[in-house]
């Protein structure tokens, strides 16, 4: 059941949306680490083992895993490093990022380590991603995931990425995937049903903090990516409206995705708050999730 705080936001944004929308299972899904080895290559493997892999249409190395004989995670590719478990609209907010080789590249919130991964991957191991988490447990899942799948041009760093000026570094892009509510996770986490205006309460000022401090380390010129796995305005649209105010960027256009949502709770915002992206469950087979990509002027 949803929370009446969900509910009654819900039932504005998306007339007809259920829980049973939310909470159904979706396909896992794969991507092929190509620092390790060819995508045909993989693909050829695991079908031998029994898997049946469908091209994700929008993801460049993404694939659904329709057919499991056992668990993903149980192979020996895995174990290699061969490819990585991940949403693929996870896999896409690296693209949005589109990081090249030889760029000095913010991961703002790195644990446990799939963008991380998959930016250092873009790259061909070239340049240097400086993946910022806070937390010492997950940095050490974060640590295993660099060394399993072969990158070598990332630089892990345990702090808070509001101090990450403390660097004195500026970057070419810079990726946020934010803490959120988590509302866009119920296919795999039934407590996302769950969440009240506390719980957004408490993570808004956190957000906010993170994406002026983030784009504060942006060189002119600098593409960010700001992403969450949240259904809600208010940590997707609504935030950006007032922080594009505040600082002058630019949204940039993203081709895949549904628009972003221009009048939330019937409020209108800029029109090109729609060059945002979102993902549901119910129509791209994702998790819930919200893209932004954003230039920091060369004034």
């Amino acid at each position: 059941m949803l929370s009446g705080f969900l509910e009654k936001r819900y039932s504005v944004l998306f007339p007809g949306l259920t829980g049973e929308m939310l909470t159904r299972p979706l396909p896992q899904a794969l991507r092929v680490n190509t620092l390790r080895i060819t995508e045909g290559e993989l693909v050829e493997r695991l079908q031998r083992r029994g898997f049946e892999l469908e091209k994700v249409p929008w993801v460049r190395h993404g694939y659904f895993i329709r057919r499991a004989p056992f668990s993903p995670g149980a192979t020996p590719e895995y174990l290699l490093g061969y490819y990585y478990l991940q949403d693929p609209a996870s896999m896409y907010a690296c693209e949005v990022l589109d990081p090249r080789p030889g760029e000095l590249v913010l991961d703002a919130a790195a644990a446990p380590g799939g963008k991380t991964t998959y930016i250092a991957q873009l790259m061909q191991n070239r340049g240097c991603v400086v993946a910022v988490e806070v937390n010492r447990q997950r940095i050490r899942a974060l640590r295993a995931s660099v060394m399993r799948l072969g990158v070598e041009n990332a630089i892990l760093v345990r702090m808070d990425a509001r101090e990450v000026s403390e660097l004195g570094l500026l970057f070419d892009r810079v990726l946020l995937d934010a803490p959120c509510t988590g509302t866009g996770t119920a296919h795999k986490a039934r407590e996302a049903l769950t969440k009240d205006e506390g719980d957004l309460r408490n993570l808004l000022p956190l957000q906010r903090s993170l994406m002026g401090a983030a784009y504060r380390v942006l060189r002119p010129g600098g593409v960010m990516v700001y992403a969450t796995c949240s259904l809600l305005p208010e940590e997707n649209e609504l935030l950006l409206q007032d922080f594009l105010e505040e600082t002058g960027a630019r949204m940039m256009k993203i081709k895949h995705g549904s628009p972003a949502l221009d009048r939330p709770y019937g409020r209108s915002l800029r029109k090109d708050i729609k060059r945002a992206r979102r993902f549901y469950p119910w129509v791209h087979n994702t998790q819930g999730f919200f893209v932004a990509k954003i230039q920091k002027p060369y004034r």
